[in-house]
């Protein structure tokens, strides 16, 4: 059971108030929000069992090169981008790029048996706009 020591009354003062079992997941998440190093590029999922979010920022190990000229969010549906699991699964490596317009394309680097390199290709257009607050 989590200890508090304040009143309820005294958390209205909060925007977020929360209590946690086990401190060492609050540690980890303090070591991700303190980092000097700012998200560049985010994929995001959300279904009914809930939302995750996966930063990658431009020193990561994971991101070889990066370019953008403005923010930008879209939205696609995964029915349309599951076709395309098949060839990321088999890629040594993965060139994420939208156009101004939202339009998504995915071009894998796939090996074959005898080695040599091949390229898939995948593109989706977006949802719909999604309108950032200001």
């Amino acid at each position: 059971m989590p200890l508090s020591t304040q009143s309820q009354g005294e958390d209205e003062q909060y925007i977020l108030v929360t209590s946690l079992d086990n401190a060492r997941n609050l540690s980890n998440l303090l070591k991700i929000t303190m980092s000097p190093s700012q998200p560049y590029f985010r994929l995001s999922t959300f279904g009914s069992s809930g939302s995750a979010h996966y930063d990658y920022s431009k020193d990561s190990d994971m991101m070889e090169l990066f370019r953008c000229k403005e923010t930008q969010t879209n939205r696609y549906k995964m029915s349309l981008l599951k076709p395309s699991t098949k060839a990321l699964t088999l890629s040594c490596k993965v060139s994420v790029r939208t156009d101004s317009r939202g339009f998504l394309s995915l071009q894998y680097l796939v090996r074959n048996d005898d080695g040599q390199i091949c390229f898939v290709e995948y593109f989706c257009c977006p949802d719909e706009e999604v309108e950032e607050d200001s």
